[in-house]
């Protein structure tokens, strides 16, 4: 098992950030909110391989991820949950376009420390931020009370249901990959991936695979 490297205290005091996100200004122009409030260096990476890497060379203070990066709906979600396993410490804030309570919750439990819509006014921004670096938690007004609103009797779907497993497929279908496609991303079987599209159409009252790809779309969208 890979062990933590040691976090490093940077020789200038400033605080260490990593920002994942595959848009270049995404991550320059949330550069220049957390430098408003937060004396910090700040590390941009474009995927969840080059997230983990800044990781483990920059041992930083406090991680930036998107939820989807480049063509994969949860890579972040991924990313997350490896890094929580050799880090109990780091401080994770999501930043995503999604609005879905049920993709955050699952950030949420995967071990991120605070989800916020990119679209945020900055001031909100911010306070997430100064929150998570502080070691406390922050979830965007809306979203904390939607995932609230899930766990009450009655509340729950079937969409909120779905194991980590098929949460995934079901963003690869909701992506148009064929089911070949999809056994090749996720280092399975045709037939496992068949299995789990009708075990998914059977959750989501999908009629046929067209129908199914909608249901997916709005399930990661919120919609």
């Amino acid at each position: 098992m890979i062990e933590a490297p040691p976090r490093k205290q940077s020789a200038n005091g400033l605080k260490r950030i990593v920002i994942i996100d595959d848009h270049p200004v995404v991550v320059e122009g949330w550069g220049r909110i957390i430098r408003q409030r937060i004396p910090c260096e700040i590390v941009g990476a474009a995927t969840a391989l080059e997230g983990w890497r800044a990781w483990r060379a920059a041992r930083p203070d406090l991680m930036v991820v998107d939820l989807t990066l480049g063509d994969h709906r949860i890579a972040g979600i991924k990313l997350i949950d490896r890094l929580r396993m050799l880090d109990r410490d780091l401080p994770i804030l999501v930043f995503t376009m999604h609005r879905s309570p049920i993709l955050a919750r699952r950030a949420l439990h995967a071990g991120a420390n605070g989800v916020i819509n990119k679209d945020s006014p900055s001031d909100e921004i911010l306070i997430a931020l100064t929150e998570v670096l502080a070691g406390g938690n922050y979830v965007e007004g809306r979203l904390a009370t939607q995932i609230a609103l899930m766990n009450l009797p009655g509340r729950r779907g079937n969409a909120a249901n779905l194991t980590a497993r098929e949460e995934e497929i079901l963003g690869l279908i909701a992506e148009g990959l064929s089911y070949r496609e999809i056994a090749d991303r996720a280092c399975i079987s045709y037939k496992t991936v068949s299995n789990v599209s009708l075990v998914l159409r059977d959750k989501l009252g999908a009629s046929s695979l067209g129908e199914l790809v909608v249901k997916g779309i709005r399930y990661f969208d919120g919609g």
